[in-house]
């Protein structure tokens, strides 16, 4: 497991004590309404996706991260950002790799996700040697979709994803924006 660190954001991989940030997150109604059908979360079921969260590190070698930005003398915690394999969302594809992420709507038009979603997909391509990185944004998801390029991911097509049409996206090395600064430290077990 790694620890990113750009010029404003610290990523780091998830923890048991990050079970309120998780469930504060899925709680933001803009985060509700984004990435599912508006309704909030239990805290068991917060507790259960921050479990998978761990899991997929141990898995895969990857995952979602916890960003926070850089603040004086404290960090904020901002949502989550990270690679995840599609698995049973994607069956005909099931070595995917795809970039998500995810932040407080006092996060969200201020350059966080795309600051992220670069060091991730850096992270993919000079540390886990991979090939490309996909994406699957709703239609509707008009912030995501203003993001993408930003990250170097390129339209491809709409396709069904979880059941749903939507646009996918893929970056590879050739097209990531790389970060101006990226740090990568192997976080202490």
């Amino acid at each position: 497991m790694h620890i990113l660190e750009t010029t404003r954001l610290i990523l780091r991989p998830p923890s048991h004590g990050d079970e309120l940030l998780l469930h504060g997150l899925h709680s933001d109604p803009f985060v509700a309404n984004a990435i599912g059908d508006g309704a909030c979360p239990t805290r068991e079921q917060s507790k259960a996706a921050l479990l998978r969260f761990m899991n997929d590190w141990q898995h895969n070698g990857f995952g979602f991260w916890m960003v926070f930005v850089k603040s004086e003398g404290r960090s904020k915690f901002a949502g989550y950002c990270g690679l995840a394999c599609s698995g049973q969302n994607l069956p005909e594809d099931p070595n995917n790799v795809e970039l998500v992420y995810c932040v407080h709507l006092a996060a969200s038009g201020k350059g966080i996700a795309p600051e992220a979603g670069r060091a991730a997909i850096r992270f993919a391509f000079e540390y886990l040697a991979l090939e490309q990185v996909t994406a699957f944004i709703r239609r509707t998801n008009t912030r995501s979709l203003r993001a993408a390029p930003k990250v170097g991911l390129c339209y491809i097509r709409d396709r069904i994803y979880n059941n749903m049409m939507m646009g996918y996206f893929e970056a590879a090395p050739v097209t990531v924006v790389k970060t101006e600064v990226l740090r990568v430290s192997p976080c202490a077990k």
